[in-house]
């Protein structure tokens, strides 16, 4: 373990506690984790027609891509024809998306994308955007002064007529229990180096608005455990509701909240019983 495993809760701190030094905590979006996120959600479609849908039809110009990771969202974009300025703190995640660049079905896009390696809570670029993303309900990573910050940042940012399309995902549907309560998901991923057998388990406390989730990964090579590691992910439980009125305290408003209605994520398993939206945010 390091220092990163108090930040455990339930079954993945017991699971850390049990392989002791044997087993690593990291962050989902470090050296490692990103190279199991990219193998588990490249080929993830989920919100991407949506997303799509509404940007149809807007200026033509860069659209800025909050949290780009490693391109999940900005490929589909730009096999439209958009120009993409992809925005992401983890230079990790930048690596994985650079090197996805070189792929043969994404070479001939390379020119399309300009990468900045900033948080989305404190960034400055020189230049507005008619369009701005950010998906896969990534808000949950901050605290109410976080999105406060990220909220400055977009309304700094986008045009007078632009939009803010930012998705979000419901919690379950007895989500009001104050007791906290667990859910696993196990399935077997691959990446260029080995298969990895996965357990994801997700932490919710109401009471204390907060999500963990937790990657316990073993990767497998020829039949043997080669190394096994703990990939957390922390979240700030909100409803639509409560991050409406952040956004209109930010000086923007809502235009609509489109529900989307077709999953198609790898992980849909997990996310059984949920509800996920598109909030589109204008001036």
């Amino acid at each position: 373990m390091n220092e990163t495993s108090d930040q455990l809760l339930g079954l993945a701190a017991r699971i850390a506690d049990l392989y002791g030094n044997k087993i690593t905590v990291e962050s989902l979006y470090g050296p490692d984790g990103s190279h199991l996120y990219h193998g588990i959600m490249r080929n993830d479609r989920a919100e991407i027609d949506d997303l799509l849908r509404l940007a149809a039809g807007r200026h033509p110009g860069p659209v800025l891509e909050l949290a780009c990771g490693t391109g999940r969202t900005v490929m589909p974009f730009l096999a439209e024809g958009y120009q993409v300025v992809g925005l992401d703190a983890s230079p990790h995640m930048l690596q994985r998306l650079a090197e996805r660049l070189q792929e043969p079905e994404w070479q001939k896009y390379a020119n399309q994308l300009t990468t900045v390696e900033r948080n989305m809570t404190d960034f400055a670029l020189g230049e507005r955007f008619d369009l701005i993303v950010l998906g896969m309900s990534t808000v949950w990573l901050l605290d109410e002064d976080q999105r406060s910050a990220l909220f400055r940042c977009v309304r700094e940012h986008l045009t007078d007529d632009g939009r803010f399309l930012l998705t979000l995902q419901g919690t379950l549907k007895f989500e009001e229990d104050a007791s906290p309560f667990e859910r696993t998901h196990t399935f077997i991923a691959s990446d260029k180096t080995a298969p990895v057998l996965c357990t994801m388990i997700e932490y919710l406390d109401a009471r204390e608005k907060i999500r963990l989730l937790s990657m316990v990964s073993h990767r497998v090579t020829n039949g043997e455990i080669a190394h096994s590691a703990i990939y957390t992910q922390r979240n700030h439980l909100i409803s639509p509701e409560t991050l409406e009125k952040e956004v209109e305290r930010a000086g923007m408003r809502l235009v609509e909240r489109h529900e989307i209605s077709e999953e198609t994520r790898v992980t849909r398993a997990a996310d059984e019983g949920r509800r996920r939206w598109i909030l589109e945010i204008g001036i």
